[in-house]
């Protein structure tokens, strides 16, 4: 069994531009942290390599049905800091990882997916740079 599949619903409800659940939190404290990246290598792979990567950070990891939770202590030691990642398959060749804090300060996250992801630029999907797509259709103009 493999990641969760996301049908274009999903992906519809994860666009930022409509996040409706600012209109059913009501507390004040219900401010998330979510992060995304995609990758094209199997979802093996991205968790491994993500596990290896938090460990090295000093976190602890425990894995279970493609999500992944990091947990520690936060840098200033005062508190208790955890991420959750969960895995998804959005085509046959692309992979999703969602990445959210569980609990700790937000700042503290934002550093940690700094760092995290400083480090998983080898699972990283980037899509191809304008300046390469340029070239392409200039070398193709000269053919002619």
């Amino acid at each position: 069994m493999g990641p969760l599949i996301l049908n274009a619903f999903d992906l519809i409800i994860l666009s930022q531009g409509l996040n409706l659940a600012t209109l059913f939190d009501r507390g004040q404290d219900s401010v998330k942290y979510y992060t995304r990246f995609i990758s094209q290598k199997p979802a093996n792979v991205v968790l491994s390599t993500m596990e290896v990567v938090a460990q090295s950070m000093g976190f602890k990891t425990h894995i279970r049905n493609y999500k992944m939770r990091v947990e520690g202590l936060s840098t200033n030691e005062t508190g208790h800091f955890s991420v959750i990642l969960e895995v998804f398959e959005v085509a046959p060749t692309f992979l999703m990882v969602d990445m959210q804090k569980a609990s700790g300060d937000a700042s503290e996250y934002l550093k940690f997916y700094k760092n995290f992801s400083s480090n998983l630029e080898d699972i990283i999907w980037k899509p191809p740079t304008e300046s390469s797509k340029s070239r392409t259709v200039k070398a193709k103009s000269k053919r002619r």
